[in-house]
């Protein structure tokens, strides 16, 4: 925490001033692109409801383009009942999951979005996009508690610091909004 806290004190607002002029833009191109389907998204948003079971995840991964997953029930019952029990922002509640159930972040931070509609996709291009403005977040395949702490958050904190401009109504979530155009801008690179 020591070292996102020092992170977070060093902030070059001046550097993020270029990406937030550009947000709208940005989050049309990668939001509205053929390779992330808007309007399945937007469908998807509003279809995810309690009570979840394996349908709901199925629902996701196909959105998501992920292969099925082979879990056991016991793996499928935990990921629900972790998805029930998370509060946003924690992400230490992953930690205990079992090896099986964290070990791919894309899928569990994709759960965690749809159902929560708070917590960011982890997505390669967005790492990018945050290392650029001078976030650097470690690549993890596993779902690690810390390092997807670290992301979300520092998503977040953009969030906060970004002028009125940087917002556009749409109907998608503000975390969607900065993931996306955070994206695109580190597609750019």
């Amino acid at each position: 925490m020591t070292m996102l806290a020092f992170g977070l004190l060093n902030v070059d607002r001046d550097r993020l001033k270029p990406f937030f002029e550009r947000v709208p833009e940005l989050f049309n191109s990668h939001h509205h692109s053929s390779e992330q389907d808007a309007d399945g998204y937007e469908e998807l948003l509003y279809r995810i409801c309690r009570p979840y079971s394996s349908k709901t995840l199925d629902m996701i991964d196909e959105w998501m383009g992920f292969e099925r997953r082979e879990w056991k029930s016991d793996t499928e019952r935990e990921v629900l009942l972790f998805l029930y029990a998370v509060r946003f922002p924690d992400t230490l509640l992953i930690e205990s999951l079992t090896e099986e159930a964290r070990s791919d972040v894309r899928r569990l931070s994709a759960y965690l979005h749809f159902i929560k509609h708070t917590y960011t996709i982890w997505d390669e291009d967005t790492r990018k996009g945050l290392a650029r403005l001078g976030f650097v977040i470690p690549d993890n395949k596993d779902a690690c508690p810390f390092t997807y702490g670290a992301y979300i958050t520092t998503i977040e904190l953009l969030k906060n610091l970004a002028p009125f401009y940087s917002f556009l109504e749409h109907d998608v979530p503000r975390q969607r909004l900065f993931q996306s155009a955070l994206a695109a801008y580190g597609r750019e690179n």
